[in-house]
Order: structure tokens, then C-alpha cells, then sequence
């Protein structure tokens, strides 16, 4: 019951510190750091043999998740265009839902693996973790998180990279207005 669970108290953990982390550290930071996380805690549940060790591995894993779950709504928002906002924070969820779907698929193929086909079900989950850290790179910081820094030329050349120079000083202006 314990190795089940601890995911889930993690993710509580998640929820509760990510937002403040965030407002210190950045968007980007904080989703970076719950991508490290989700690979270091996916191939340590895999790979070992101290029950501590898988708990305390599952525990942080939940803490990415709640991290990642709490943050990344909240930077699509802060970061697409405003038509865009509402049908960009679904299309976030639908992946969620995706993803779940496929490590269910990849769980059901790994099944006849043999006795720790357990272990190559939660390291695969290593896989998508890297993919997640190396595409954060692409993407730029919280245009809001920067404005809020003082950073404010940094935030408007975002703005306009993603949603035009005239779009951009509507935003920027409704950011100072906040």
C-alpha cells in the first residue's frame, strides 16, 4: 500500500511548494527541475533493490508531478497569445490524458517480460522525462515571471516573438495594469 500511495504524497508536496518555487525561480526553472526529477526518480524506482530507496524514489517523483501539473497551465497561459490560451491549457490536458493512456499501452506490452517486468514499466517512463527536459530548452521564460523581475524588455521581446508587436504592448500593458 505504501509503494502505491507515496506517489500520491508526493504530488501533494508538488502542489504546495511549486507555485512559490515558480515565483522565485522562474516557470521554465521549476518545469526543468520536475523533468530532472521525473528521470532520476523514474529509473530509481527501476533499478533498486531498498524498499526506502523506491519509496523515497516514488515520493519524489509525485513531487514533479505535482509540480509539473500545477506549473505548466499556468506558464501556457502566461506565454500563449490570449485567443489561444483557453484551447493551448486543454490541449495540456489531453496530453496528460495521453500520456496515461500510453504508459498503460507500454505497460500491457512489457507485461511477459518475466519477473521485474515491474522495473521496465516505471523506467520507461525515463523516456518521455528526457524528451520533456531537452524540449524545455526550447521554449523561452514566462514573459509575466520576467516582467515581475524587472525584466521588462526581455518580456516584450517574447510577447512579440509569439504573438506579434501589437498583440505584444496590448499584453505587456495588461501585465503592468495587474
Amino acid at each position: 500500500g505504501l509503494a502505491v500511495s507515496c506517489l500520491g504524497w508526493g504530488v501533494l508536496g508538488g502542489t504546495a511548494v511549486a507555485g512559490r518555487l515558480s515565483d522565485r525561480f522562474g516557470r521554465k526553472k521549476v518545469l526543468i527541475a520536475t523533468a530532472v526529477l521525473f528521470t532520476l526518480t523514474a529509473l530509481g524506482s527501476a533499478l533498486t533493490t531498498n524498499f526506502g530507496v523506491f519509496v523515497a524514489a516514488r515520493v519524489l517523483g509525485g513531487v514533479a508531478v505535482g509540480g509539473a501539473i500545477l506549473i505548466a497551465p499556468v506558464y501556457i497561459a502566461e506565454i500563449s497569445p490570449p485567443q489561444l490560451r483557453g484551447s493551448l491549457v486543454s490541449l495540456n490536458q489531453l496530453m496528460i490524458v495521453l500520456g496515461i493512456s500510453a504508459s498503460f499501452f507500454s505497460n500491457y506490452a512489457l507485461v511477459d517480460l518475466g519477473e521485474n517486468n515491474w522495473r521496465w514499466m516505471l523506467g520507461m517512463d525515463a523516456v518521455p522525462a528526457v524528451l520533456y527536459f531537452v524540449l524545455l530548452f526550447a521554449v523561452p521564460e514566462s514573459p509575466r515571471w520576467l516582467f515581475s523581475r524587472g525584466r521588462e524588455a526581455e518580456a516584450g521581446a517574447i510577447l512579440t516573438r509569439v504573438c506579434g508587436a501589437e498583440q505584444a504592448a496590448g499584453e505587456l500593458q495588461r501585465i503592468r495594469e495587474s
